[in-house]
């Protein structure tokens, strides 16, 4: 699924009018699988810590989560850069060809994530 993604995400980039190097694509479709990564994991941690009825999301220590998501989010980022390079692109490429994926809006792409997040903090609210 994040491998569809990745390369929807390129392809999307790409068919807009302002001319981007490859690696600049790379970076961005890494940026985005990023997000929508971090976006999941937002969801099932705060279900899993309402779930328990942890007091990891306590006010006055509001720094520890902030402080694990920012780690979480640069070990994301790395792991997709890793992941997503060399041959890896290359499989990805010759799948969706044979598939004949076409890019979508961008705006639609990442609405996914930003919706994602909502329902978190929507789930962080209620109890």
């Amino acid at each position: 699924m994040f491998e569809q993604l990745f390369y929807k995400t390129i392809l999307s980039y790409k068919a807009q009018s302002k001319k981007r190097k490859h690696k600049q694509l790379m970076s961005m479709a890494t940026l985005y699988i990023t997000v929508l990564q971090l976006s999941i994991l937002f969801v099932l941690c705060i279900v899993l810590v309402r779930a328990t009825n942890s007091s990891f999301l306590r006010f006055y220590e509001i720094y520890t989560p902030i402080f694990y998501s920012i780690l979480a989010g640069i070990v994301l980022f790395l792991f997709n850069a890793m992941y997503f390079n060399g041959k890896r692109m290359l499989q990805i490429k010759n799948k969706a060809i044979k598939e004949n994926t076409k890019g979508t809006d961008v705006w639609k792409l990442w609405m996914i994530p930003i919706v994602i997040f909502a329902l978190s903090f929507i789930l962080l609210k209620a109890t």
